[in-house]
């Protein structure tokens, strides 16, 4: 107890401050469209090989979400999971080699770095500390010893194939399990082992199913991963099985070396030598039993298998190898080094050195984890929201979910950022609108309250017209100076919207948009700009326009007809458009110095860059090529 208890505080302190990015969002996007939609899907998200991942996390994840609209549901439930798998790895170890070993491989799991790090996420492969530790304490003892429960096997299958179609890569488990069952054929129970076969067969075929509905997309990412680089061999297969064991390589991958650390580099190779001792250790102890007839043999050639395979899985390849692929070594490694240690333990003058080195390393492993936990409370914002810190994103996504709370799903909102990142957030799908440029290029909603959420910006008064609404009450302050606000915009219905520019013109257009008309001033001097905002509305949705990227333009034209200057407005793609969003764009046209006393002409229209096309504006005479705003500028002799 005391174990997991210390286990449980490594993951849980300080949850919030685990980065959110987009990973660990994207399977919460599906769950919501599970609960809000009721769309089951049959795969999940894309994957670096060239099957997507099953989507049973999606599935999993669905069941936090259903109680508590937040991302800490999934990532107290994931958490908790993780920390469960403790317990099973005490449990496995305890009945293949004992008490003692039992509790040095928990301890080992429970403190290690790279364990706890990757057992506080909520992407794909973040059950697998879990699911691994299971089916070693299912299958295992079945394997070794004299144990021969159904329950058991049953159970152990379940887990791989609910493991197996979480992640794709997780189907690795089988290199694992295949030789196990055919070395130890003559001790697992018939009628579990064909049933689990059953349950995992029918996943397989469901899953199948899903990727045979994207039997192209499937092709041209399989040619594309078999063009890749040749394939070569590598050692990080054994580095990453090795760290999570022995934590190498933590304090400086995950956390970056700082001022003031010397204490952690001088500590951080010591600790790394003794636990690849053990481990090694425990790998030659295993080895020689194997090669005789002993009571552990058994137990000696399961946990080789469970460790080596991975590894030579992850031996070839021609891309680089992540870390959390050998987390399918879990709980091997620890077990192996705990039984290369654990002769330390039976002597009384070994026994309370031993002791205190643990306690000394869970120490170092404890302020390593609070280290990268501070690095994140100092900068717990990025870019595009991808990354904040878990508390953070939270609070923003809080915000969202309480301001849209009227809007129907998914609730479409203003921010820079993807929409899976701000779905997971706010725990309800959203739509962020993209391609805008707040305050210059903005949106305002035709049928249902937009929200903008503004990060190191903010909106004045009136910038989003007369049916702003702002929340002070609702404005964020983070760590690293970042700040947060919301504004929301009520709809505006086409009279509203004619009533916005302070020159009317209604000119529909062939796109399907709208001039309802623009504001500038007029009389202008050389070498200044010419401010105007013009606003357009989406009155049609048009076919084909799909693949139309369009954009206001600008020409400054003088009375000869000679283009002076020119602009070029944002672009947005057509499939974005809602109908009745009125697009409000603010645009400066330099003014040459050089220019004389008379009227000249701002040409306003619309083109697609994509395409190379303009689209005609319907004036009351019919269709012209832009609309002619006159302006009085220039100076004399």
């Amino acid at each position: 107890m005391a174990i997991i208890a210390a286990g449980a505080a490594f993951r849980f302190f300080d949850l919030g401050l685990v980065r959110f990015s987009y990973d660990q969002s994207y399977p919460m996007v599906d769950a919501l469209r599970i609960l809000e939609e009721r769309v089951f899907p049959l795969v999940g998200q894309p994957s670096s090989v060239f099957l997507d991942n099953p989507p049973l996390m999606s599935y999993l994840q669905a069941v936090p979400l259903l109680l508590w609209r937040s991302p800490w549901a999934v990532y107290f439930f994931i958490v908790a999971l993780n920390t469960i798998a403790i317990y099973f790895v005490f449990r496995a170890a305890q009945q293949l080699l004992g008490d003692g070993v039992g509790l040095l491989s928990a301890f080992l799991f429970a403190v290690n770095p790279w364990v706890v790090a990757f057992s506080r996420t909520t992407w794909v492969q973040a059950s697998i500390p879990f699911f691994m530790s299971l089916i070693a304490w299912g299958l295992w003892p079945v394997l070794a010893t004299e144990n021969r429960s159904s329950a058991r096997v049953l159970i152990a299958s379940i887990a791989v194939t609910a493991m197996a179609h979480t992640y794709i890569q997780a189907f690795g488990v089988l290199a694992q399990i295949a030789p196990l069952l055919v070395i130890f054929r003559k001790k697992i129970p018939r009628k579990p082992l064909l049933a689990g076969i059953l349950i995992f067969a029918t996943a397989v075929v469901i899953f199948g199913a899903g990727q045979l509905e994207r039997w192209d997309v499937i092709q041209g990412k399989l040619a594309s991963f078999l063009s890749r680089d040749e394939l070569r061999l590598t050692s990080e297969g054994v580095e990453h099985a090795m760290r999570l064991v022995t934590g190498q390589d933590f304090d400086a991958q995950a956390i970056g070396q700082q001022a003031g650390d010397e204490v952690r580099r001088i500590f951080s190779p010591i600790t790394t030598v003794l636990l690849s001792a053990a481990l090694v250790a425990g790998l030659i102890r295993a080895m020689l039993i194997m090669r005789r007839q002993s009571a552990h043999r058994s137990t000696a050639i399961v946990l080789l298998i469970w460790f080596v395979a991975p590894i030579l899985l992850t031996s070839v390849s021609s891309n680089p190898v992540h870390p959390h692929y050998l987390l399918l070594t879990i709980p091997a490694g620890h077990i192996l080094a705990s039984w290369g240690v654990s002769p330390l333990f039976r002597g009384a003058g070994t026994r309370w050195v031993a002791l205190a080195g643990l306690i000394i390393l869970a120490v170092f492993f404890g302020v390593n984890l609070n280290r990268m936990n501070e690095d994140v409370a100092r900068s717990p914002t990025s870019p595009r929201f991808n990354g904040w810190a878990l508390e953070s994103a939270a609070k923003v996504g809080q915000a969202v979910r309480d301001l849209t709370e009227a809007n129907r799903f998914p609730r479409r909102i203003v921010a820079d950022g993807h929409s899976a990142v701000l779905s997971g957030m706010s725990g309800v799908r959203v739509k962020t609108l993209s391609g805008l440029d707040f305050p210059s290029f903005v949106v305002l909603p035709g049928s249902e309250p937009l929200l903008y959420v503004l990060v190191n910006t903010s909106a004045g008064p009136g910038i989003l017209g007369p049916h702003q609404e702002s929340f002070v009450e609702y404005d964020l302050q983070f760590a690293d100076g970042a700040h947060a606000s919301f504004v929301r915009v009520q709809p505006y219905d086409r009279s509203a919207a004619l009533a916005l520019p302070g020159v009317k013109a209604d000119w529909p257009s062939e796109s399907g948009l709208s001039l309802l008309g623009y504001t500038l001033e007029e009389n202008v001097q050389p070498g200044d700009t010419i401010d105007v905002t013009t606003y357009w509305r989406v009155d049609a949705l048009q076919p084909g326009r799909e693949e139309w990227f369009i954009g206001a333009f600008y020409h400054l034209v003088n009375p000869q007809g000679q283009k002076l200057a020119e602009e070029n407005g944002h672009g947005q793609w057509s499939r974005r458009w809602e109908p009745g969003d009125i697009y409000v764009e603010r645009v400066s046209i330099p003014v040459p110095k050089d220019v004389t006393l008379g009227l000249y002409t701002l040409e306003v229209g619309l083109f697609d860059s994509v395409h190379a096309r303009g689209y005609s504006l319907q004036s009351p005479d019919g269709p012209v090529y832009s609309y002619s705003i006159l302006i009085a500028a220039g100076q004399t002799d």
